[in-house]
């Protein structure tokens, strides 16, 4: 793997990280809802249906930022996260087709490897295509196409077509279906954009980031009396892990800018 030069790689690593933690904390916040009973039959509360499915939005985070940095470590750690859960994924469905899972179950599991395959496309063209600047934009073409199609499945066709199945959509959800949608997309655009390496996109990855922290810690604020403490507590710690790619991100920004920046004391006059 020919590197790409980029002197703030570690602080923007650190920013895809952070994003991702954020991301994958959508565990335990599926975990701790109010009247939440989780089970190993066929149902929509299987904890290792719940517990894999939750995961993803992370593993989508990461397949996606290590594609737009390029760095070899991360790119690495990319492809085992991607493959252990796509594993994970297949092996799911696998046990779901054997033993007769609900279809509606089964197709959400199959929509999900089908995603995970995407990512792990993506990183291993990161990782293994030999000119760098190819390399570098066909991971992240491919990985932000998966990142579309699972946002779009996972966010508003699935809460659809589960709505549809029980006698149609409640008022008012198709805006907060795609509201949803709109800053899940946030997200992976922050994730891309923190590990380009470009000084302008990582400032605007770091807004975005803010954006998307600042809303999410005001939507906790309202959880406590509706959803319970508990789910308010990881959310804010959703909303800080958030956060904490912001200066990451600047700080990338400003290290990759002095560093494509002429000292004027070098240059003649």
């Amino acid at each position: 793997m020919n590197p790409l030069p980029d002197a703030g790689r570690r602080p923007a690593a650190l920013s895809v990280l952070a994003l991702a933690l954020a991301a994958w904390t959508a565990v335990p916040l599926r975990l701790v809802i109010p009247g939440t009973e989780l089970d190993l039959g066929f149902t929509v509360n299987n904890a290792v249906f719940v517990v894999v499915n939750a995961a993803t939005a992370g593993t989508v985070l990461v397949a996606v930022g290590s594609a737009a940095l390029r760095a070899r470590r991360l790119l690495i750690g990319a492809v085992v996260v991607v493959g252990v859960h796509l594993l994970v994924q297949i092996g799911t469905a696998v046990v779901q087709l054997v033993l007769g899972a609900r279809p509606d179950l089964l197709l959400g599991t199959l929509a999900e490897v089908f995603v995970l395959a995407v990512m792990a496309t993506g990183v291993l063209l990161a990782l293994l295509l030999r000119d760098p600047w190819t390399a570098r934009r066909a991971g992240l073409v491919v990985t932000l196409v998966g990142a579309v199609i699972h946002t779009l499945w996972t966010s508003v066709l699935l809460p659809v077509v589960s709505m549809l199945s029980f006698g149609g959509l409640l008022p008012g959800m198709v805006g907060s279906l795609v509201l949803s949608a709109a800053l899940a997309l946030l997200v992976v655009a922050a994730a891309a954009l923190c590990g380009w390496a470009s000084p302008t996109t990582r400032r605007i990855g770091a807004a975005l980031a803010a954006v998307v922290a600042v809303l999410g810690l005001l939507a906790a604020a309202g959880s406590f009396g509706v959803l319970g403490a508990g789910y308010a507590v990881v959310q804010i710690l959703q909303g800080v892990l958030m956060l904490a790619a912001v200066p990451c991100a600047v700080v990338a920004a400003r290290r990759l800018a002095v560093a494509v920046t002429p000292d004027p004391a070098t240059v003649e006059a």
